[in-house]
């Protein structure tokens, strides 16, 4: 009985230690999103707690899981009508893309009424807090609340050759400074083909409905009439932006990174091969210093040197590359070679449509 007692203090001493000063030995195989998987912490926290590890995976190498002062408070939140992903990232302060980690299955579904999202408020990360769900007012108080008020609601707008920040503004009724708060990319140039955010004070008359702003069912599809080739490939990629990911699928039900650029290039009559590695060899390889819009980049998500992934080039500055692509984890986006993930895994570029 005296072992049994000792031997139960041990063990809840050793669990109480290991909450504080969680570590995990690497194992053959493992990365860093299934750790982080694993543990319920994002990708990011684990290379900030982990320094070393943003260069790679060594197996039998030690990482520290948490922190006790980079604890985050974690709070569910339960949809209610009209909601969006971008109220929600405004609200608890966090990121659409740190949202849709937590909520793998809202990502490619979209939000719903009712359903329990969880969130991570990087306000107050000093010691866990206990969680707060928070309820959905009855539909009728809602319907009062909204009386007589205009509610936002978020539109979209892919850029047209010579279309300006003025006429923009004027076309949807605010103002510049707004556009370029919502759209930080283009406050130094207004690339063709770039997909931009617009508040309108339009009503929303449905009630009872979860919005998603990221992936809005409808948004205004462009012609490619009159345009060049690397104006139209740009535009047909754009008009795509919000198509959920499908392994091996080329259509408007979903498109793999490879089998958008298949039924992008299809529109100017260029038929790639259907795989990443293969359109790599299609083409002039170029130096990243001399990329333009219209160019595929290829990158190495996999693990390895070999090219897995595949994306076209909207926007050129000097200091960055904007691409538009099929992500697993958000569908059809624009990125940037200057998010680190994209930074550290960038292989090549390739001229598909001659000068």
């Amino acid at each position: 009985m005296k072992f049994l007692i000792t031997s139960i203090f041990l063990l809840l001493v050793s669990l109480g230690f290991s909450q504080e000063n969680l570590q995990h030995t690497v194992r053959k195989g493992e990365s860093l999103y299934s750790i982080s998987k694993k543990y319920n912490v994002s990708v990011s926290q684990l290379e900030k707690w982990n320094p070393a590890a943003k260069k790679g995976l060594a197996v039998h190498s030690v990482l520290k899981i948490s922190e006790k002062k980079e604890i985050e408070k974690v709070i569910e939140h339960e949809v209610v009508a009209k909601e969006t992903f971008f109220g929600l990232s405004k609200k608890y302060n966090i990121s659409i893309e740190n949202l849709k980690e937590l909520n793998p299955t809202v990502a490619s579904e979209g939000l719903k009424v009712g359903q329990v999202l969880r969130l991570s408020n990087s306000k107050n990360n000093s010691v866990p807090e206990k969680v707060v769900v928070e309820k959905p007012k009855r539909e009728k108080d809602q319907k009062e609340k909204n009386k007589g008020t205009n509610e936002f609601q978020e539109v979209y707008h892919t850029v047209l050759p010579k279309e300006t920040k003025y006429g923009l503004s004027k076309k949807y009724k605010v103002s510049i400074a707004e556009l370029e708060s919502l759209n930080p990319q283009i406050k130094n140039d207004l690339a063709v083909g770039t997909r931009l955010v617009i508040r309108s004070s339009e009503k929303i008359e449905k009630e009872g409905i979860a919005e998603e702003v990221v992936f809005p069912k409808e948004i205004l599809t462009l012609s490619t009439e009159g345009l060049t080739n690397v104006e139209a490939v740009i535009v047909t990629a754009s008009n795509k932006i919000g198509t959920k990911y499908r392994s091996g699928g080329t259509d408007s039900e979903g498109f793999d990174c490879s089998g958008l650029m298949f039924a992008t290039f299809k529109t100017i009559d260029i038929t790639l091969p259907r795989t990443s590695s293969e359109q790599a060899s299609v083409g002039v390889k170029i130096d990243k210093s001399v990329a333009r819009k219209g160019d595929l980049i290829f990158f190495a998500t996999g693990g390895s040197s070999k090219i897995n992934h595949v994306g076209l080039i909207t926007e050129v500055s000097e200091e960055d590359i904007k691409f538009v692509h099929s992500s697993t984890s958000s569908g059809v986006i624009i990125s940037s070679v200057s998010e680190d993930y994209y930074d550290k895994r960038f292989v090549q570029i390739n001229r598909v449509i001659p000068e």
